[in-house]
Parts: C-alpha cells; sequence; structure tokens
C-alpha cells in the first residue's frame, strides 16, 4: 500500500491484483472528476443568470393577441402578448396615418413576466411614450414626427398597426377604430334649408324613440362636434352636430350668436321619429357650454337639460371683441361676467372639469353650476366632477392623440393637463354621459 512522506509516493512491487484495481480507480477518478466538472459549470451559469436561468434563452415565438381589434373609437382594447422569454425585453409600438397621411407612432418597452406574456391592462412599461398602468396608453401617446401633437389626429374611421419585438423576434396585428356603426345614417343640414347648419346622425333603427343629444363646439368655431356627434350615435343615440359660428350661414367669429338659433335645433330635432322629445338635451364644451347651459335655461320647452364639460357659468363677451357673444330676442343674453341662470332648467345636468385647466377656472364654474341648481331646488339629478390634473380638453372623444396647447387668432394658449390625465377623464366622462342617457332610456321603458 502506499505511503505519504516528503511530499512522494513509495510503492512496493506491483502485483496483478494491484494493477487490476489501479486500472479501477484511474476509471473511477475520470468520471468523478468530469462530474465535478459539470456540476461547477452549472454553478458558474447560475451564479451569472441569475435564479437559474440559462445564460442564452431560446428565440422567443411572439403571440399577439388584440382584444378588440374592430370597433368604436371610444371603446377600448385590450393588449397582449405571449411566448416571450421570462424577464426578457418586450417592445410595442403602434403607428396610425391621421387625416393627413402623416404617420403617428408610439412606443413602449415591458418587462415580461414568469410566464413569457405581457398585459397592458394589468402591467406598466418599464420606458416609452406613457407610463404607468394604461390599457390604451399606446394610442392616446401616439405623437406626430414634430413631437407632441397640436392638431387634432383624426374625425374619422383609421387603423392602428401594433407591433410587438423582444430577442429578435417580430409579431403585430392591426386595430381599426371606427366612428359609424352599422345602419347609421348622417343627414347634412343647412341655414337656408333649415335654419341652422350641422348633420343629424342616426343609428340604426330601434324599437322605440331614444335620448338625443344637440353638440355645440368652442371657440374653436366650425363644426367642431362632427365626429363626436357620429360616435354618439354608433352607441344608439341620436345626436346632432351644429355649427353656429365660421360655418355657411353664420358669423365668421364668435359674436351676437342668437340662441334662438339652437332653440331651433332643437325644436327640428324634436320632431324626428327616432327622437325622445321629452330628453332632448344640449351638450357644450367649454365657449359651447355657455350656449348650452343659456338654452336650456330660456327654452326648457325644447331644451330638457345639458352636459358641460369645462364649462362656464358666466356670460362672457365676443371672441374677438368688442361686443356680445350671445344674444336672445336681438339683445344681450346677459350681462358680461355675470352668472348664467339656472332656476328654469328642466332636465338633468352635468358638469365635468380638469383641476389644471389653464384656459379658465372650470373647476370652480362646474360647482357653482351644481349650487345654483341645488339653490334654485332643481328636482333633476345634477353633479359636478372633477378630474385630477386634467385640463381643458376632458371632454374630447377617448383614446385618441390630442394636444394640450391651442393657437387661435395668432395667440397659442395653454390648455392644461397631462395627456394621460386627459385621456383618463375623457374615457370616465364619455361612460358618464352614456350612463345618463342610458338611464333616461330606461325611465322611459
Amino acid at each position: 500500500m502506499g505511503r505519504w512522506g516528503n511530499g512522494s509516493v513509495e510503492r512496493d512491487a506491483p502485483t496483478k491484483a494491484d494493477s487490476d484495481e489501479e486500472g479501477g480507480m484511474r476509471h473511477r477518478r475520470r468520471r468523478d472528476g468530469a462530474l465535478a466538472a459539470a456540476a461547477a459549470a452549472t454553478a458558474v451559469a447560475t451564479v451569472v443568470t441569475g435564479c437559474g436561468a440559462p445564460a442564452n434563452p431560446p428565440p422567443t415565438a411572439l403571440r399577439l393577441a388584440i382584444d378588440g381589434q374592430s370597433g368604436p373609437a371610444y371603446d377600448p382594447v385590450h393588449i397582449t402578448v405571449a411566448g416571450g422569454a421570462p424577464g426578457a425585453t418586450v417592445t410595442l409600438t403602434a403607428s396610425a396615418a391621421d387625416a393627413r397621411g402623416v404617420s403617428w407612432t408610439s412606443k413602449a418597452a415591458f418587462r415580461a413576466d414568469a410566464h413569457g406574456a405581457v398585459d397592458l391592462a394589468r402591467q406598466a412599461p418599464i420606458g416609452g411614450s406613457y407610463s404607468g398602468v394604461d390599457a390604451m396608453g399606446l394610442f392616446w401617446s401616439m405623437d406626430p414626427p414634430a413631437g407632441d401633437p397640436t392638431d387634432a389626429f383624426a374625425t374619422s374611421g383609421f387603423t392602428v398597426t401594433v407591433t410587438a419585438a423582444s430577442q429578435g423576434a417580430t409579431t403585430r396585428g392591426t386595430v381599426t377604430r371606427g366612428f359609424q356603426s352599422a345602419g347609421e345614417t348622417v343627414e347634412p343640414l343647412t341655414v337656408a334649408q333649415n335654419g341652422f347648419e350641422g348633420h343629424l346622425f342616426l343609428p340604426a333603427p330601434r324599437a322605440k324613440p331614444a335620448p338625443a343629444l344637440i353638440m355645440v363646439g368652442g371657440s374653436e368655431g366650425g363644426e367642431s362636434t362632427y365626429a363626436a356627434a357620429m360616435l354618439m350615435a354608433a352607441k344608439g343615440y341620436p345626436a346632432l352636430s351644429v355649427g353656429y359660428f365660421n360655418v355657411p350661414g353664420t358669423p365668421p367669429t364668435l359674436t351676437g350668436i342668437p340662441l334662438e338659433y339652437f332653440a331651433k335645433a332643437a325644436a327640428w330635432l324634436e320632431q324626428q321619429p327616432q327622437v325622445d322629445k321629452q330628453h332632448v338635451l344640449i351638450y357644450g364644451g367649454s365657449r359651447g357650454s355657455e350656449a348650452a347651459l343659456l338654452t336650456a335655461q330660456d327654452f326648457p320647452d325644447l331644451v330638457h337639460g345639458a352636459i358641460l364639460v369645462a364649462p362656464s357659468a358666466k356670460v362672457w363677451g365676443a371672441l374677438p371683441g368688442p361686443g356680445d357673444a350671445w344674444t336672445l330676442h336681438g339683445a344681450s343674453a346677459g350681462a358680461q361676467g355675470g352668472d348664467i341662470p339656472v332656476d328654469k332648467v328642466s332636465g338633468p345636468v352635468q358638469a365635468f372639469a380638469g383641476t389644471d385647466d389653464k384656459l379658465w377656472d372650470s373647476p370652480s364654474w362646474a360647482r357653482q353650476i351644481t349650487a345654483e341648481l341645488d339653490l334654485a331646488h332643481n328636482p333633476h339629478p345634477h353633479t359636478d366632477r372633477e378630474f385630477p390634473a386634467a385640463g381643458h380638453m376632458v371632454g374630447a372623444i377617448p383614446y385618441l392623440p390630442l394636444m394640450t396647447t391651442h393657437t387661435q387668432y395668432g395667440q397659442t394658449f395653454q390648455l392644461g393637463g397631462t395627456r394621460q390625465a386627459d385621456a383618463a377623464a375623457q374615457a370616465q366622462i364619455w361612460n358618464a354621459v352614456f350612463g345618463l342617457l342610458a338611464g333616461l332610456a330606461g325611465a322611459e321603458g
């Protein structure tokens, strides 16, 4: 047997048995050494990659799923990605062409979960054009090539291409966003033939008449509520989009607009067979909220409530001045800067405002309108809601890219709010309006 001493080994003369035993030992030593080397390599890989994950994950086979690939612009879309490597970065981009053919894009990166999946309704991006959990963030955060948008994105149907990429794998799908539903009709109206300018949007015929909206825009002029009215009809409610200045047959600016103009539109609307004449409401945003509240007050037999977005509780002058913005029976509709009375309003009122409205003090005016309705003992539902960090554009169509500034008459106005807060407010406001109209329809059932 061997002896250890002075760092050397001395052996007796070998026998055949010794030779056979030594050969077996050499085989076992080679085997044990190979196992030890493999174990060491595994340990090193574990330290380098963490949690035992392989150093080089296999190629991914991404699968993109879009729930709601075709629908109206106000409906949210649910986007998920599967087939990624656990913990890998998955980047999603969205792109769409606006009404002028200009391509808008957004991008957000996500960390795939333990199953290699990403769910935009549950996960916040780790970087990109928006932050926080937001199922529709890729849509409203799209930008034109020049950066933050300063103009509207679309007023008619469009297609969004969504692409997911991770570790060299790519997959894509499309989302069609519509403004008009199947069976919906539109009728153009003119001052010359009807006494007012606009378009009537009617949903597909239904069993009974439905509550209807007159929709008026603000100081931007033109017929700015055209697309919104189209979408209201897509939801099942007749909607009359009305232009009251800077359209044919009307003044070029917000000056001397007769409230009788809106009353004429209401009288015409209630005669339509699909309209519930007991529930014709008026929807107005910004300066249009003045027209809406004044009309609901002065013509309660024709207009039965108001929806007011970024509202004013006061009467303001012409834009640009001087002069009156609104008239009634040929005279001023109210002293400039004076409160709009509400004691004759004959239906529900909803007032919505963003707390960061930088154009004017719509939050306090929304509260004032509700308080005055309380003092007048108005028996109909009336509420005001404020949306934190949102600005003046709280009532726009949900999920569309939208500006936070506006240029008019050579001036650039800050509208306030963030695009993310505005988008969240817009979705809630549209749902609240739909809820009000559905309640009115149910009350008649």
